[in-house]
């Protein structure tokens, strides 16, 4: 019996799906990526430091001193950034918080206002959360951080009460998922592909971030990871065969590999996502291939230009919008008429990204043709 059908047993009700999991978690600041991790998955929970820029020092003197003065009379101003973006920023604790807002679409004035009554109610809020450890609270951990400073860190936290620290590092390009280490009993470990670069924090890796918190969320509640994809919805398959695509165009154009589908049999406010294996050979000269999901992208993972002769999955997630006539749903490529790649197991799931799945374990063979043609291609653009 799965861990799923025991929780239900028991009377805990079935394990929430994405949105109502990433709810249980909180950002710890550093800056605002795990913010948009949370609202690329279709989540909007609201926290303290969920868009803010928190350096850890700042953080910790909050943590010690229960932010008392975090918010207090003349401690907020309003800044703009180069961007064109209003910041409120804590002179006590310089902590920044991007305010959602661009300049000259709110006066200053009344922002400030609305930024002192914001940060009082999220931080009897969050000092609420932290006494009853109710929430995994997020924190990376880069370079630049210290064993010693993030174990001051944790000593703060949990000054407060039990709450499950998760902390994030970078792994590097090759990373694949794996659960979380737990480093202790209330602290876990769990690895992305890459961070946002810090001026561009929107600019998320989602998938795997969507996997070490799955992977947090089922060591707090004793689950099987699998346990979370159970009984997903895949409204949209394609055959389980190799499907060789080819460029149309003998100029570098769009060619679309998609089926159309009604966007009406979706739900407008949900998000799915289409995911597929591709094989890219050599002599391959496109410059791009990519999935295609609905109307509205909303995250996507396009092919690895650089690997060749291996799987890779690509993918795309996006809302259907109801009154649209189709909607596209495959992959495409950009490229000439010479160009090509190979595509196996696409199919649409329900979510923001694709369910964890293995590559497959055989490998596309050319025929001779091709394999001929190629080799002749990857000579022509060596020696031109």
């Amino acid at each position: 019996m799965s861990a799923a059908r025991r929780a239900t047993d028991a009377g805990a009700g079935p394990i929430p799906d994405l949105v109502e999991r990433l709810g249980e978690f909180r950002s710890l600041g550093v800056n605002c990526e795990f913010g948009f991790v949370q609202r690329y998955s279709g989540a909007e929970p609201s926290g303290l430091l969920r868009f803010a820029y928190t350096p850890i020092e700042s953080l910790i003197h909050g943590l010690r001193t229960n932010f008392e003065a975090y918010g207090s009379p003349g401690d907020l101003h309003v800044s703009e950034t180069p961007e064109g973006h209003y910041y409120c920023a804590s002179r006590r604790y310089a902590i920044w918080n991007n305010t959602g807002y661009a300049v000259g679409a709110i006066d200053p004035e009344i922002l400030l206002e609305k930024e002192y009554g914001r940060v009082a109610h999220l931080r009897t809020r969050m000092l609420s959360e932290l006494a009853s450890g109710a929430k995994i609270l997020v924190r990376k951990f880069g370079p630049e951080d210290s064993e010693a400073t993030f174990a001051e860190l944790t000593e703060a936290i949990w000054a407060h009460g039990p709450s499950t620290v998760l902390r994030v590092v970078e792994h590097g390009p090759d990373w694949q998922p794996t659960p979380v280490r737990r480093l202790s009993e209330q602290l876990l470990e769990g690895a992305v592909r890459r961070f946002a670069p810090r001026e561009r924090a929107y600019a998320v890796d989602l998938e795997p971030w969507v996997r070490v918190c799955d992977s947090a969320y089922a060591a707090r509640h004793g689950l099987r990871e699998a346990d979370l994809y159970e009984g997903r919805a895949t409204p949209v398959s394609f055959p389980d065969r190799i499907r060789r695509h080819q460029g149309k165009d003998r100029a570098p154009l769009l060619t679309a590999f998609t089926r159309g589908v009604d966007p009406a049999a979706f739900e407008g406010t949900k998000l799915y996502t289409f995911a597929a294996w591709v094989w890219i050979p050599d002599g391959c000269a496109a410059t791009r291939i990519l999935a295609a999901a609905g109307n509205d992208i909303a995250g996507h993972q396009d092919a690895d230009l650089t690997i060749r002769n291996r799987w890779q999955r690509v993918w795309a997630s996006g809302r259907f919008r109801p009154a649209a006539e189709r909607a596209p749903v495959g992959l495409g490529m950009i490229g000439t008429d010479t160009d090509r790649f190979y595509s196996w197991g696409g199919a649409l799931h329900e979510g923001p990204v694709p369910p964890p799945a293995a590559p497959p374990a055989f490998p596309v063979r050319a025929s001779p043709f091709w394999r001929v043609l190629e080799r002749a291609r990857s000579v022509t653009r060596r020696f031109p």
